[in-house]
């Protein structure tokens, strides 16, 4: 059956704790975003160290090739290196096609066959680019040590018009053609740098002196979109040469990954895209995939812009806990709201009902009763209270016993409650007095009541031990259920003494 309060207090509790549960969510949201920001500043805090290792290659190199480093005999001396010169499909240097010079670890181009030009170099490459641990100074603020980068570095000498790269390149496969132009043992830095997507007003920084970076291009070597950091080499206050830094997927991976949140990493999706040509490097997108969710962009230069979004899946799974926690709230408070609302309902019931008929008591006509049924009457609604008198019960507790008096009550009790319907009141004011109080219904319904409780008693009162006298009254706008109960029993007694009189 429909209860209304019952209804409305679960409809508060849901409310109540979706509001609370829509607030955690909201929080972690907020939470995410922030954490999305702080991937983009941690990941360009990682970047900026990579770009300061760079330059510390380049100040290194430059000291180097100033105070000019000798050779240690047999080892890298020039005439060992010399010794170990290759040459492949007219290019000239060690390592071309596997590691055969020891002294290197990369690999070094040139298309200038004297030796000797470049030899003296050897020393210093070998001291600062092979290491892949990047030299750092002893008194660091620096707090990036544990990014292990493994970036494709290497050095263009103006100079010597030389190549090395800090690591193995199979020459026989690939030549930095760019740089070596076929025909020239010349590098000319004007036209090479166009080819790494490097523009004219960056070009022109770089021979100042500054360091920068390129535009989004396809390497030639790797066949991957990738950006590429130059910081010029100084030697006795020239320009020698330029240190290039090559930026991949794997570099840009090491830099924005979250180490304190792998799960998180794996809903991410990761791009860098150039402001100028919208080229993109996709490094990172989540194997499973809804929609994004949480996105955030931010700039990494004047060039590049970074683009990050979570997946609605890592939203959903993190906060699972969140939801469960909501609907076993939710079910916990109804079940106690359920039990106090029964617990209030059966105290309340009990405390307007008669314990021997199950019938309404006295208590029942409360002053809501009241203001209730004269609601009906201004809306010409029938009321009619109906008085009844169980006839001789003080005979049968005299001659019969309390037990049967009782058993008289609940008899008469009986026939009321089935005669009534859910609307009517039953009431027993106490000892062997009743009253009806029936709700859309005006004396001829009244008499049909009495009727039916007649039959009721006729069916149930196999000795014949209940009689009773009834009065009925229909109230008015004017009455109260204190006039009407007295006309209703004026009538019951008239109805009684008409019955003694025959």
């Amino acid at each position: 059956m429909f209860n209304p309060k019952r209804t409305a207090t679960f409809a508060a509790i849901v409310i109540l704790s979706t509001a609370v549960f829509s607030g955690l969510l909201y929080r972690e949201y907020q939470a995410l975003k922030k954490y999305m920001a702080y991937i983009a500043e941690n990941g360009k805090s990682a970047l900026f160290h990579e770009e300061y290792i760079n330059q510390r290659v380049a100040f290194s190199l430059s000291t180097a090739f100033s105070a000019t480093m000798p050779g240690k005999t047999g080892i890298n001396d020039p005439d060992t290196v010399c010794k170990h010169v290759e040459h492949i499909n007219g290019v000239y240097g060690l390592n071309l096609a596997g590691q055969t010079f020891t002294a290197l670890n990369g690999t070094l181009q040139t298309r200038d066959p004297r030796c000797l030009d470049w030899a003296y170099d050897v020393p210093e490459l070998a001291v600062l680019l092979d290491s892949n641990a990047s030299p750092s100074p002893k008194y660091s603020f620096s707090n990036y040590t544990g990014y292990a980068f493994n970036n494709q570095r290497y050095y263009i000498d103006l100079v010597h018009n030389y190549i090395y790269i800090n690591r193995l390149v199979d020459s026989r496969h690939y030549t930095f053609q760019n740089w070596l132009v076929a025909g020239s043992s010349d590098i000319d830095i004007d036209t090479s740098a166009i080819s790494i997507n490097i523009d004219r007003d960056a070009l022109k920084d770089l021979q100042s002196g500054n360091s920068i970076v390129s535009h989004i291009y396809r390497d030639g070597y790797t066949k991957k979109n990738i950006i590429s950091m130059l910081n010029p080499v100084f030697s006795n206050g020239k320009i020698r040469g330029v240190i290039v830094t090559d930026f991949s997927i794997s570099d840009l991976v090491t830099s924005f990954y979250t180490p304190d949140r792998p799960i998180l990493w794996t809903f991410l999706t990761m791009y860098v895209e150039d402001n100028n040509s919208h080229k993109v490097i996709h490094f990172h997108k989540p194997k499973v995939a809804s929609f994004d969710f949480i996105g955030h962009q931010e700039a990494i230069t004047r060039y590049y812009t970074l683009h990050a979004s979570l997946d609605f899946l890592y939203f959903v799974l993190t906060n699972l806990w969140l939801l469960v926690l909501w609907i076993v709230a939710t079910l916990l408070l109804c079940q106690y709201a359920r039990y106090q609302l029964n617990r209030h309902a059966s105290l309340t019931r009990d405390n307007v009902t008669d314990p021997l008929t199950g019938l309404f008591n006295r208590k029942i006509m409360s002053r809501q009763l009241e203001e209730s049924t004269k609601t009906l009457l201004a809306k010409n609604i029938a009321v009619t209270v109906v008085a009844i008198d169980c006839d001789g019960l003080k005979r049968i507790n005299d001659t019969l016993g309390h037990a049967m008096g009782d058993r008289a009550i609940k008899l008469l009790g009986k026939a009321i409650e089935s005669s009534v319907r859910k609307s009517d009141f039953g009431i027993r004011l106490g000892g062997d007095e009743f009253t009806i109080i029936l709700v859309d219904a005006n004396l001829t319904k009244a008499r049909e009541v009495i009727v039916r409780i007649e039959d009721k008693l006729q069916e149930i009162d196999s000795t014949r031990l209940v009689a009773f006298s009834w009065g009925s009254y229909q109230m008015t706008e004017q009455d109260t259920f204190e006039t009407a109960f007295i006309k209703a029993d004026e009538r019951l007694y008239e109805h009684k003494q008409s019955k003694y009189r025959t």
